[in-house]
C-alpha cells in the first residue's frame, strides 16, 4: 500500500508542477454533448472551474456529472475535489453514503438544493440519495471552511455544498435513459421538456425515474421512485420566477455493520441472517419467550444474525420551492424564495422484543398482551423502529443594490420545522411479515395497559425556529484589481423539545418533561481577492461559523439516582423520593452541551491559463466546543457532547491540465491535521468514578491526514474514456487514538460513445462505468454523518482509575463498527435526447 500511495502522490505532484507546451484547440463548448473541446486549462473535465470567489471553493459541472453512474449522489459527484473524503455503501449511490471535508462530517456542512436547505432541522444529517436525479443536475459546488454569509444554515460549521438543477430546455423535446449493472442494478428515466411558450416567456420540464439494486452481500435491496419538475417564467427587465418540486420514495435494506473481530470470525461478507423469527406457541397462563425458542437460535442478541427482512429504511419525502427575482431597476433587485418540505421514514434494526406486564410498578401500568394468548407473562418478538416525521417551511428574502463601487445585499432567512420522533411496535407473523411495514397505522400499534401507544425507546416532539439576518458588501479597489467582500450575519435557533414517557421501566426517558433552548451568534466574514494578471490571482478569507447542538442533547435528562435521591414507577408514573421517602419532583438535568464555533482562515493562489487551471490554498481552523456524538447500544441512542477546543491546519491543491485536444488530466491533493486541544470527554471508571480521557494532542477520529485523486480523460470524436484513482489515508477510530483503519486506493473506469442521430433519437449514447475496478477491500466508519465515535477501544489507566475499553462478550477488546466497501460495481447506461 505504501508504494501505491507514493506513486499516486508523485503523479499528482507532477501535475501541479507541469507546464509543458502543448497544442491548443479552438474554443468551443457545448454542455449538452459528450464531446467537449477547447475549454481553457483543464476545465474540459468538468472537475475544476476558474473560480472567482475570495475563499476556498471547488465545483463540478454537468460535463463531469453526466459521466458518473446514473444514480450517483452529490457526494459521489464531488469525491475527487480537494479535502473531500466520501464513502458510498454499495457503489451505486442508492444506499446513500457519508462525507467528510477537512475532517468536518456531513452534518457540519450546510447543503442546499437550488437554495433550499436540506439538512435535517434537528440533527443536521443528510440522506443524500433523496434528492435530484443526476440527469437533472448541472452543478455541485463546495466551499471548504467558511460558509457563504447568505446561505440558509444554522448548523454549518465546516462550509457548505450547493446542488443546482438544470433549467428546462428552450425547445420541445425530452430525454429517455435506462441502465443495467451489477447486482441486478437498473434505472429507467424519462424527461419531457415543453420548450418555450406564452410568447417565449415560459417553459417547464417533468421527469420520472425508478431504480433498484440488490445488496452486494446478504439479503435485501434498494428501490427508488423519483420525480423532478421545474418551471421557469421570464418577466420583462430581467425578472423571473422558478417553481421546482421533487418527490422521492425509497425502501432500502440495511447493510450489517461489523467490527474487526466480526470480520476475522465471519468474513468480509458477514451480513444479517435470512431466517425469520418464529413465535413460541402461545399458551394462556404460561410464560413464553421467543428469544429462547429453539428455532430462533442465533437470531437475537448483540452478536446474533438477526433478520434481514427487519433491517430496512423505508422513507418518503417531497419538496416544493419558488425562486423569485425581481429587477426593480438596473441597480436594484429583490429575491424572495419560499419553500416547503416533508419527510417521513423509519430505520435501524426493526426486530425487537417486548415483555408483557401488568403492574402499578411499570410505566403506564405495563404492556398489554402482545401475542394474544390472554395473559401478560410473555416475551414476544415484534417489529418496531424509530420513526421520524418532519414538516418544514421557510423563506429567504434578499435585497440587492449597486451604490457606486459597492454591491450591497442584505436580507433574512426564516425556517420553521415541526418534528415527531417516536418508536412504535407492531406484531409480526411467522412468515416474516410485519402488521404495518411503514408504521403509519396507529391502530396496529402495541399499547400500554392505559391504552396509550407503547414507545420502545423515544417519544419526542420538537418545534424549531431558525433565522438569520445578513448584510454583505462587495466592492473593488486599486482599479478593480482588489475585490473586497465584507459580511455580517446574526443567526438564531429556538427549540422547544417535549419528551413523553417511553420504555417500560425506570429510565432517563421515563417521565414527561419539556426543554426550551435559544442559541444566537453574531458572525463575520472578510474576503479579499487580488487579480495580478488576467491569469493569476490570490485570495484570503477569514470567516466565523457556528452550529447549535443537535436535538439529542435534550434527551435522557431525567435523573434516576443520586445522593439522598431515588426514582421508581408508582401507579404507572415515574416518581422521585428524597432520603426520608417523601415524594419530590423528578430532577431534570440541565443541558450542558454548548454550540460549536469555528474561525476559518484560508489563503490561496489561482492560475487560469490556456492549458493549466490551478488552485492551491492553506487553511487554519480554530474550533471551540467542538461537538461529537457517541453511540450508546444500551439505549439505541447517540449522545452528543463537547470535546473542547481543536485546531485544524493543512493545505489543498487542485489542477486541471489540457495536454492537447484529446487528453485532459485533473488532480487534487490535501493534507489535514485536526488536533484536539483539551481533555473534555468525561467517562466512568471501573470503580464508579469519573475521569477526563487523555484526548489532548490526539487527531479527530475519521479524519485522514492525506487525500489525493487523479483523473485522466481522453476524447476522440464521439468517444471518451476516463480513468480515476482516489487515495484516502489512514484514520483513527477512537477519541484517544488507540485504534485505526488503514488507508486505501480506489480506481474507477468510465467510457462512452455517442452515435449519429437517427429517427427521433438526437443523441443516442452508451456509457460504461466501473467503480472499485480492482475490488479493493476497505472499511468506513459507521454513522449517517460519520460522527459516532468510540471513546476508547482498549482500557485506559488514569490516576483516577481505569476506563474500560469497548469489550466484547468474549472479553477481548474490539474496534468500533464499520461498513465494508463495495466490490467492483459495473453499470451500462443508454440514453438519448429527443
Amino acid at each position: 500500500m505504501k508504494i501505491k500511495v507514493k506513486r499516486l502522490a508523485l503523479v499528482v505532484s507532477g501535475l501541479f508542477l507541469s507546464n509543458m507546451p502543448v497544442a491548443q484547440a479552438a474554443d468551443t463548448t457545448d454542455l449538452g454533448q459528450i464531446h467537449i473541446q477547447g475549454l481553457p486549462g483543464g476545465t474540459g473535465t468538468g472537475l475544476i472551474q476558474q473560480e472567482e470567489s475570495p475563499k476556498a471553493r471547488s465545483s463540478v459541472t454537468a460535463v463531469a456529472i453526466k459521466k458518473k453512474a446514473p444514480t450517483s449522489t452529490a457526494f459521489q459527484m464531488i469525491e475527487t475535489l480537494p479535502g473531500v473524503s466520501t464513502f458510498d455503501q454499495d457503489g451505486t449511490g442508492l444506499f446513500g453514503g457519508t462525507l467528510r471535508v477537512r475532517g468536518y462530517n456531513s452534518n457540519q456542512m450546510g447543503l442546499t438544493l437550488d437554495g433550499v436547505p436540506l439538512n435535517d432541522s434537528l440533527n443536521y444529517t443528510i440522506n443524500i440519495q433523496e434528492f435530484a436525479d443526476s440527469e437533472n443536475t448541472c452543478e455541485v459546488f463546495l466551499t471548504q471552511g467558511s460558509t457563504d454569509i447568505d446561505a440558509p444554515h444554522v448548523g454549518a460549521s465546516g462550509g457548505n455544498i450547493g446542488i443546482s438543477t438544470c433549467d428546462p430546455k428552450d425547445k420541445l423535446g425530452g430525454k429517455v435513459a435506462f441502465a443495467v449493472g451489477s447486482n441486478s442494478y437498473h434505472k429507467e428515466f424519462v424527461r419531457f421538456d415543453s420548450g418555450r411558450f406564452m410568447n417565449d416567456r415560459a417553459k417547464f420540464f417533468l421527469s420520472l425515474s425508478q431504480a433498484g439494486v440488490d445488496k452486494f452481500k446478504g439479503d435485501g435491496k434498494a428501490d427508488r421512485e423519483h420525480l423532478d419538475a421545474k418551471a421557469v417564467f421570464n418577466f420583462d427587465g430581467g425578472s423571473f420566477s422558478k417553481l421546482s418540486a421533487l418527490y422521492n420514495k425509497m425502501n432500502n435494506a440495511n447493510y450489517r455493520t461489523v467490527s474487526k473481530n466480526d470480520i476475522a470470525g465471519g468474513g468480509y461478507d458477514l451480513d444479517f441472517g435470512a431466517r425469520a423469527p418464529q413465535h413460541q406457541p402461545a399458551l394462556a397462563g404460561t410464560a413464553q419467550n421467543d428469544t429462547t425458542y429453539a428455532p430462533n437460535a442465533g437470531i437475537f442478541g448483540a452478536s446474533g444474525a438477526q433478520y434481514a427482512g427487519f433491517n430496512n429504511n423505508p422513507f418518503e419525502n417531497y419538496q416544493i420551492a419558488l425562486q423569485n427575482h425581481w429587477q426593480i431597476s438596473p441597480k436594484a433587485s429583490i429575491d424572495v424564495n419560499p419553500y416547503y418540505s416533508y419527510g417521513y421514514g423509519t430505520g435501524g434494526n426493526q426486530l425487537t422484543t417486548v415483555t408483557e406486564s401488568k403492574a402499578s410498578s411499570a410505566l403506564h401500568g405495563g404492556i398489554r398482551d402482545a401475542n394474544g394468548d390472554g395473559d401478560t407473562r410473555d416475551t414476544v418478538a415484534m417489529y418496531g423502529s424509530n420513526v421520524s416525521q418532519t414538516d418544514r417551511w421557510g423563506i429567504t428574502a434578499k435585497a440587492n443594490y449597486q451604490a457606486g463601487i459597492h454591491n450591497v445585499s442584505g436580507g433574512i432567512w426564516f425556517d420553521r420545522g415541526a418534528s415527531r420522533q417516536y418508536s412504535p411496535v407492531v406484531g409480526i407473523g411467522n412468515n416474516g411479515n410485519a402488521a404495518d411495514y411503514w408504521l403509519r397505522d396507529s391502530s396496529a400499534y402495541l399499547q400500554y395497559q392505559d391504552g396509550t401507544p407503547y414507545n420502545a425507546s423515544r417519544n419526542w416532539k420538537t418545534d424549531v425556529d431558525a433565522h438569520t439576518l445578513f448584510l454583505q458588501d462587495s466592492f473593488g479597489l486599486l482599479n478593480d484589481k482588489l475585490n473586497v467582500l465584507l459580511g455580517l450575519k446574526r443567526q438564531s435557533v429556538s427549540r422547544d423539545f417535549n419528551n413523553y414517557a417511553s420504555g417500560s421501566g425506570v429510565n432517563a426517558n421515563g417521565v414527561n418533561y419539556s426543554e426550551h433552548q435559544d442559541f444566537s451568534d453574531n458572525l463575520a466574514n472578510l474576503g479579499l481577492r487580488y487579480q495580478f494578471t488576467d491569469k493569476q490571482s490570490a485570495f484570503f478569507n477569514a470567516g466565523q461559523n457556528a452550529r447549535a447542538p443537535e436535538n439529542s442533547a435534550n434527551t435522557g435528562l431525567a435523573q434516576l439516582t443520586g445522593k439522598n435521591y431515588s426514582t421508581s414507577i408508582v401507579d404507572g408514573v415515574m416518581v422521585a423520593k428524597d432520603a426520608a421517602g417523601n415524594a419530590i419532583p423528578v430532577n431534570i438535568l440541565a443541558v450542558n452541551v454548548k454550540p460549536e464555533k469555528s474561525s476559518n482562515f484560508d489563503a490561496g493562489y489561482r492560475f487560469a491559463g490556456e492549458q493549466l487551471t490551478f488552485s492551491g490554498s492553506v487553511f487554519y481552523v480554530d474550533f471551540k466546543d467542538r461537538l461529537s456524538s457517541q453511540y450508546d447500544p444500551a439505549t439505541n441512542l447517540s449522545t452528543q457532547f463537547n470535546v473542547g477546543k481543536s485546531r485544524t491546519v493543512g493545505f489543498e491543491l487542485e489542477a486541471g491540465y489540457k495536454l492537447n485536444s484529446n487528453w485532459n488530466v485533473y488532480g487534487s491533493m490535501a493534507r489535514t491535521e485536526s488536533t484536539m486541544l483539551e481533555d473534555q470527554v468525561f467517562v466512568k471508571t471501573t470503580n464508579g468514578g469519573s475521569v477526563a480521557l487523555p484526548t489532548s494532542g490526539k487527531q479527530m477520529p475519521d479524519t485522514p491526514k492525506w487525500l489525493a485523486s487523479l483523473s485522466l480523460q481522453y476524447t476522440y470524436g464521439s468517444f471518451y474514456s476516463s480513468f480515476q484513482g482516489r487515495y484516502i489515508g489512514a484514520r483513527y477510530t477512537s477519541l484517544v487514538n488507540d485504534d485505526q483503519v488503514g488507508g486505501y486506493t480506489l480506481y474507477d473506469l468510465g467510457a462512452g460513445y455517442r452515435f449519429a442521430p437517427t429517427a427521433f433519437m438526437k443523441t443516442p449514447t452508451i456509457r460504461l462505468t466501473v467503480s472499485n475496478l480492482f475490488s479493493k477491500q476497505y472499511l468506513s466508519m459507521t454513522g449517517a454523518s460519520g460522527s459516532s465515535f468510540t471513546s476508547n477501544v482498549n482500557p485506559v489507566v488514569t490516576a483516577q482509575g481505569t476506563v474500560a475499553g469497548n469489550i466484547s462478550t468474549s472479553g477481548n477488546p474490539v474496534s468500533p463498527s464499520f461498513y465494508v466497501g463495495a466490490p467492483r460495481t459495473l453499470q451500462i447506461s443508454m440514453s438519448t435526447d429527443f
